[in-house]
């Protein structure tokens, strides 16, 4: 409990005819609680009473702070249970941010301006790969600034642009089917159930 420290040194006349002083309990220093947890501030009006500060402190105040009412560290309410198709929607939003997670890890590392570019090394890559006797223009331009033969540009890029393909194959099928398992879910926790895959991969 918090001690209180008066001051007592404040005096006032004793007992009419006696000649003496009467010591006088100072806690206008104190600091002093109402039962509700609120601090109480001298000489204000609290359910019809009031305190200076000086003499015994009455029972209604407190020295030692009291744990405020239950009402006042209640949670807030419970927000309403939502509809089906809004857990569906909430969750189908949660579906497409892993998945984009997901995609931009097989990026990395690459700057933008070079992904631009892999729509033609792909078709160059893919049309070679159907016939060798297919120009790829763009493919043999990379080889001389790289200073490896065209044959060797084209298989490189022809490996990347497949392990892509299967990558992003993989991840876009794992979208599609999550989506169509919250679709199909019958209630609020069987789509709450439906979540990206652990670790960002499909």
């Amino acid at each position: 409990m918090t001690a209180l420290h008066p001051v007592v040194d404040t005096k006032t006349y004793g007992d009419p005819g006696t000649g003496s002083w009467e010591v006088i309990e100072d806690h206008r220093k104190d600091k002093l609680w109402l039962a509700h947890g609120r601090p109480y501030v001298l000489d204000t009006d609290a359910d019809g009473q009031t305190y200076d500060g000086l003499g015994p402190v009455p029972e209604w105040l407190h020295a030692d702070e009291p744990p405020a009412p239950e009402w006042l560290h209640a949670d807030e309410p419970p927000a309403p249970e939502p509809t089906l198709e809004e857990a569906q929607a909430a969750q189908l939003v949660l579906i497409n941010a892993g998945f984009e997670q997901a995609a931009k890890a097989l990026t990395a590392g690459y700057p933008e301006a070079e992904r631009l570019t892999w729509p033609i090394q792909q078709s160059e890559a893919l049309a070679w790969a159907a016939d060798n006797a297919s120009p790829t223009p763009y493919l043999d331009g990379l080889a001389v600034a790289r200073g490896i033969t065209p044959e060797d540009m084209r298989a490189l890029t022809l490996a990347q642009v497949q392990a892509f393909q299967a990558a992003s194959q993989q991840l876009v099928g794992t979208r599609q089917r999550l989506r169509d398992e919250i679709n199909a879910a019958a209630t609020v926790a069987d789509v709450r159930a439906v979540v990206w895959p652990s670790g960002g991969e499909a």
